[in-house]
């Protein structure tokens, strides 16, 4: 089958907007992926990386509910503090959440989620005696967006990494050569979803949708045919071919993405009602990455890791009206998320977490927060044994050994906490360390999230 009768057969209609970002990651010439071999996986998981963009404040979502503590917390947090008798027991002793954060409770003591207490980027285990006698003892631009975004998504200490952690494990597994690739993201290029083999595959999570003015299903426009005539036509040009060939692939692999999705089925699970862009955007990547898990073996993945976005976390101002709206929005999501992928049977295959720019600072601005290091962050999902905290909650006080000015330094570092879910993911020791060269630095690196 040509590529005109391909497009013409109606397996181009629908469609998800995907495509393999050609202009969205680097210059770096796409390789073939590598065939399967007798070590690729023959089962099924999926990874869905939540990246709260803007440096979430996790540490004001743990709060000591005891006397002596909460008034510590009290006296930090000033008008940013959750009153006392407010404070929900989500089921952690002594310490409570903001009434917001319902939904998180519901997962937690369900045992479907777990909290990982303090975690940030670290180039071995630090204290503040170390960093005060060595300031290299830091990793370099804490409280940097882009560099922290990069020091989590790649899982290194590099902020100028080129490739992510998530594409990484991907790559080592050797999948099956596909179309579309099972690096996903759903709200653009990101580097977790690449490395300079896998630019990361694209999909919109409104819907699959191939170029309308170039695909008609009852015709074939002129329009198409001029698409196809530029994009055949000889050129001696390495990164122009390279460039004509992508197009071309872009649009196929939304053709054939789009039919095995028309095979997934919405479910009668009910997602809230959202108001605001970051919720319903949110929302509907949720929704999508719910139906790309579903159509994992059709999709010949038997590896997935998928990142989605929800974007609003840099709450400098107003995070006493912003801040109750992102979480509530968030778990409400995440709880109709996971009940969506346990309608479809997958749950079991699916664990879901979260990243972030940074946590914040334990003090205010105002009626904000400031960038921070040391931050929670959650793991999600039918396989984890959740309902617990791992590490340990810093005190609301910057009088510790566990403060550097106004940043909590961090207990657990990125590699630690990573290095984890690449377990779960079915990678080996060396294939962990080959992603991960820096967790040789740490000792403690198996902390209970799996059974």
């Amino acid at each position: 089958m040509n590529r005109r009768t391909f497009l013409k057969s109606g397996l181009a209609s629908f469609g998800v907007s995907s495509s393999n970002v050609f202009l969205g990651s680097g210059l770096g010439l796409l390789s073939n992926m590598s065939a399967a071999s007798s070590s690729a996986p023959t089962d099924f998981k999926t990874l869905v990386m939540v990246f709260l963009h803007g440096g979430m404040d996790s540490l004001g979502l743990i709060v000591p509910s005891q006397n002596d503590s909460y008034e510590r917390y009290k006296n930090i947090r000033q008008n940013l503090a959750f009153e006392q008798d407010e404070l929900i027991d989500f089921g952690l002793a002594d310490f409570g959440a903001p009434a917001f954060c319902q939904n998180m409770a519901n997962l937690y003591q369900s045992g479907k989620l777990a909290w990982m207490a303090n975690v940030g980027p670290l180039r071995q285990p630090t204290t503040k005696q170390m960093i005060e006698q060595n300031a290299n003892a830091m990793p370099i631009f804490i409280g940097s967006h882009n560099s922290q975004v990069n020091l989590w998504q790649s899982g290194g200490m590099n902020p100028n990494a080129r490739e992510g952690w998530g594409a990484r494990m991907v790559e080592l597994m050797q999948p099956q050569s596909t179309a579309i690739t099972p690096n996903i993201s759903l709200d653009r290029s990101q580097l977790f979803t690449t490395t300079l083999n896998m630019p990361t595959f694209t999909v919109d999570p409104r819907g699959v949708n191939n170029i309308p003015r170039i695909y008609d299903e009852n015709r074939i426009p002129d329009e198409q045919v001029l698409f196809y005539d530029l994009q055949d036509h000889q050129r001696t040009n390495l990164l122009g071919a390279e460039l004509a060939n992508r197009n071309i692939r872009t649009l196929e692999s939304s053709a054939e993405l789009s039919a095995i999705l028309k095979n997934t089925n919405d479910t009668p699970v009910m997602y809230p009602s959202t108001t605001g862009h970051a919720a319903g955007n949110f929302q509907q990547q949720l929704k999508m990455a719910a139906r790309l898990i579903e159509a994992a073996p059709s999709l010949n993945q038997n590896r997935q890791v998928i990142m989605v976005q929800m974007h609003g976390y840099d709450t400098h101002d107003n995070q006493d009206r912003d801040l109750p709206y992102l979480v509530s929005a968030l778990f409400e999501n995440l709880e109709s998320f996971q009940n969506d992928i346990e309608a479809r049977a997958v749950d079991d295959r699916v664990v879901t977490f979260s990243q972030s720019d940074f946590g914040r600072t334990p003090t205010i601005n105002a009626n904000g927060t400031d960038h921070g290091w040391g931050g929670h962050y959650f793991v999600m999902g039918s396989p984890v044994n959740g309902g617990q905290l791992i590490g340990e909650v810093p005190a609301f006080d910057v009088e510790t050994d566990k403060m550097l000015y106004n940043l909590s330094i961090p207990d657990i570092s990125v590699e630690q906490y990573a290095s984890n879910l690449a377990k779960w993911f079915g990678l080996s020791q060396s294939d962990i360390l080959e992603v991960f060269p820096g967790l040789t630095n740490f000792d403690d690196v198996d902390f209970g999230l799996f059974g």
